[in-house]
């Protein structure tokens, strides 16, 4: 892109730093959104799109909603799509506060017709009521004033019109906007010149400030309008400010693990085209200079990048930066990949949901960014199809992929900064893929026809493999190699795995892609997922019926025993594996039970908790729009492990946790007495210990501003902190709108924060010990196997010196204590009856 700015560089002969910028830098080094930036005045700024390669990206300096919708064809900016006020928005020249004039100009013409009406023209001074410094909530939910012409003969701003001159040609024009100070307001002026020199004009007398983006907007008027296009895009005035900062792309943002010495790294970009550079480079910076390590392709079909390097150092920061040359310019994206804690807690930052009512999440990144936490888990719902508010596209699939990219975006811009600088895990869920439930059948599809009948009631994928495969490669291509390297016969690529970091180590699961669908337990039409009357367990549960595949509970049957550079487990999965929520919707209706949730068939569920019970690992989860923290039961109340279900970043369909507003019974409410805690049975005869639940209010609809509506259906995020020397537990529940400057019970929700120990992640009653082993090195791997069902019963790096090997039966048990060529086996221990028998090890 073409920026004519020499004349007046050389006119002013300097840049005028740091002027407050009233609009936010995702990318600041800082990480703050209302940083002062580097602008410069910048009277005269001029876009030639003709000088750019075709592609559906336009530029950095650009951001175009619906994304899909805009590209560069035909060397010139081309809109095809249907939605009313598509805009692209100017990101990095501004309209500053400050009483003095501005003009803006484009030649535009028609490109096809749509019945004689549509509309194009500018939109100037955007702003978002909310969030009113952020520059991507002004893209999305920004208002300012409309000014352009119609094809029913019309040039109009704001809310006044005026004819234009008959005959007038849409075919080719130019179109200008010039605004100057007129008491305390602006008098505006609209002209407009055909190709035959015939002019329309339009004056206005605007009150109040212009401030904020401004944009090329279409069908300003109505839907699916006719589509225009656009040659150049010019602003001067000394109303412009620069603020490069605000620039998006071309490497958009980068996500990285570290595990067992791999750096997997991947570098997402937009569309880009044909034409344009097929490589990103990765550099590090070493001994003082930028070093190469490597050069990648670019997948056309998902733009991403993924870097694997071996052998990596991580005892220290390392500055990264991604190279990329476009336009004739190379650009960067910088970032640190951190030093592994290995000496400290980790504290880990848990997230999920992200509908677009809270976008950009201002406060909840802010608030992120002070919590610092070492790494970061998106466990689903990375987007929603209704996020940018703009229409679902479905199909045909290279639409459908395009459509996912405009939304994907913007998680990425939303979250970016703080994904820079620490490991990030990012896993799909069900919005991810276009469903708003998910029952993947190891990968089946459903036809659109057949899935249009029953919806989201139903097993199957409908979007198709490859869009899928898209899904899953910009969301976890930087995950460690998944542990199962073929596709499932669909061609759907599998990506769960395991991530050792900080002592921790991490089983990246997916409890939706192998599930078995409603219709497998229930027959008729709608809702069949939802049970508005009681059901019997064993209408619920069947042998047929799966739930993590037999693949996957071979992975978890496998990690249980892996202890390398490990003291603690950890599960993630994208949902809980109880129905602890009561109610859902705007109606607030009583479900007795709901069948999108980890709640069933129960009898594949308990197996699962079995397994991961016996590592002591605790499950981290997302999904409901509800915090919770539970502990689990299978035979008996609950001796299985706990799970912390974080906030919704952001919540769209609500849900309540409220049994006692529904007389459900329970048993054993914690100290704290708060409701809805103790206790209760669910509808798929699951007995789950709630000790916390963060309820939103009843009112949250009533709420204009976005932010206090976020915070009223709560909406926030979840902190754990792993101590691997003291193997403990900490989990905070952060509301959105929290101060986190000031100490205040009104951070959390009520009932956090909890700590808990790591044996409290299996609450079997031991029938009896073995006797108390000592070890001449501490921290030993221990493993206790049943001689009589060759069960493994439990495994654990215990802490210390000292272990007492509960055990669960009479039977003789076999000890392996150690690993690799240090591992020992003890055969046919049995039950001590003497507390001070010890065997030194």
């Amino acid at each position: 892109m073409v920026l004519k700015r020499r004349k007046f560089i050389q006119k002013v002969g300097l840049a005028i730093p740091i002027i407050a910028n009233p609009f936010s830098n995702i990318f600041a080094q800082g990480g703050k959104e209302f940083i002062a930036a580097e602008v410069s005045v910048a009277p005269s700024v001029q876009f030639g799109f003709d000088k750019l390669n075709d592609r559906i990206w336009i530029g950095k300096d650009f951001w175009s909603v619906p994304m899909e919708d805009w590209e560069i064809k035909n060397k010139r900016l081309e809109f095809k799509g249907a939605m009313q006020n598509a805009r692209l928005h100017l990101l990095t020249y501004v309209l500053k506060k400050d009483q003095v004039d501005f003009r803006i100009k484009s030649s535009l013409g028609l490109l096809k017709n749509n019945a004689d009406k549509g509309s194009v023209g500018f939109t100037v001074g955007i702003k978002d009521t909310t969030d009113p410094k952020s520059v991507k909530a002004a893209c999305y939910f920004g208002e300012g004033v409309s000014a352009g012409i119609s094809l029913n003969g019309k040039i109009f701003m704001a809310d006044n019109e005026t004819l234009l001159p008959e005959n007038f040609d849409y075919n080719k024009f130019d179109m200008e906007l010039e605004a100057s100070p007129k008491n305390g307001g602006y008098e505006c002026t609209l002209t407009v010149v055909d190709n035959n020199g015939l002019k329309g004009e339009l004056t206005y007398n605007h009150s109040g400030e212009m401030e904020g983006l401004v944009a090329l907007e279409q069908n300003i008027q109505e839907k699916v309008g006719s589509t225009f296009w656009s040659r150049s895009l010019s602003l001067e005035g000394s109303k412009v400010k620069h603020v490069a900062d605000n620039s998006f792309g071309p490497i958009l943002w980068a996500m990285y693990t570290l595990s067992h010495g791999t750096l997997k790294l991947s570098a997402q970009l937009p569309p880009m085209g044909d034409k344009d550079s097929k490589h990103v480079e990765l550099q590090f910076f070493k001994n003082g200079k930028w070093v190469k390590e490597g050069k990648m392709e670019i997948d056309t079909i998902s733009f991403t990048t993924i870097f694997t390097v071996s052998e990596w150092n991580s005892d220290q920061d390392i500055k990264y930066r991604l190279a990329y040359s476009v336009d004739k310019e190379k650009q960067y994206y910088d970032g640190v990949i951190r030093e592994e804690p290995d000496d400290r807690p980790l504290r880990f930052g848990g997230l999920t949901c992200q509908e677009w009512a809270g976008y950009p999440y201002r406060p909840l990144v802010e608030n992120l960014e002070k919590s610092n936490p070492d790494m970061l888990y998106f466990s689903g719902d990375q987007l929603y199809e209704g996020n940018g508010g703009y229409p679902i596209k479905r199909q045909p699939e290279d639409s459908a992929i395009l459509n996912y990219f405009g939304k994907w975006y913007m998680f990425g811009w939303a979250f970016g900064n703080i994904m820079r600088d620490r490991p990030t895990i990012c896993t799909p869920d069900d919005h991810d893929v276009y469903q708003g439930n998910l029952w993947g059948e190891g990968g089946e599809g459903i036809s659109f026809e057949e899935w249009e009948k029953v919806r989201d009631a139903h097993g199957g994928l409908v979007q198709t493999p490859k869009m899928v495969n898209v899904v899953y490669r910009t969301q976890c291509g930087h995950l460690p190699d998944a542990y199962d390297p073929l596709p499932l016969p669909s061609g759907i690529t599998n990506w769960y795995t395991q991530m050792v970091y900080g002592k921790v180590s991490f089983a990246i699961v997916s409890d939706r892609l192998f599930k078995s669908g409603p219709e497998m337990l229930r027959s008729g039409e709608g809702r069949i997922d939802h049970l508005t009357a009681p059901a019997k367990p064993e209408e619920l549960d069947s042998n047929d019926l799966t739930f993590f595949g037999n693949r996957q509970m071979e992975f978890l049957d496998g990690w249980i025993q892996d202890w390398k550079g490990t003291h603690m487990k950890v599960l993630l999965s994208q949902t809980l594996f109880s129905n602890v929520g009561t109610h859902h919707g705007p109606k607030k209706q009583f479900l007795f039970g709901d069948l999108d949730s980890g709640g069933w068939p129960k009898s594949k569920r308990d197996e699962v908790i079995r397994t991961i019970r016996k590592a002591s690992a605790f499950h981290i989860n997302g999904d409901q729009h509800l915090p919770f923290m539970v502990q689990y039961s299978v035979d008996e109340v609950r001796d299985g492990g706990w799970t912390f279900c974080t906030p919704a970043i952001s919540t769209g369909y609500p849900r309540w946790g409220q049994p006692d507003s529904v007389n459900v019974p329970f048993t054993d409410r914690p100290a704290h007495g708060l409701p809805n805690t103790g206790c209760y049975r669910d509808g798929f005869g699951n007995i789950n210990y709630i000790y916390a639940v963060g309820n939103p209010t009843d009112d949250f609809d009533l709420e204009k501003n976005r932010y206090l509506r976020a915070q009223k259906k709560a909406s926030g995020f979840g902190i754990v902190t792993f101590d691997t020397g003291a193997r403990t537990i900490k989990m905070e529940a952060i509301r959105f709108l929290a101060d986190l400057d000031v100490e205040s019970d009104e951070n959390t929700y009520p009932g956090w924060p909890l700590t808990i120990g790591q044996d409290d992640n299996d609450g079997r009653r031991a029938f009896g010990y073995l006797p108390r082993l000592h070890f001449k090195e501490s921290d030993q791997v221990v493993k206790i196997i049943n001689e009589e069902t060759n069960e493994m019963v439990k495994s654990l790096r215990v802490k210390g010196n000292e272990y007492i090997p509960p055990v669960y039966s009479l039977a003789k048990h076999t000890l392996v204590i150690g690993e690799g060529k240090n591992e020992k086996v003890i055969k046919s221990v049995e039950i001590s009856t003497d507390p001070k028998q010890v065997m030194e090890v």
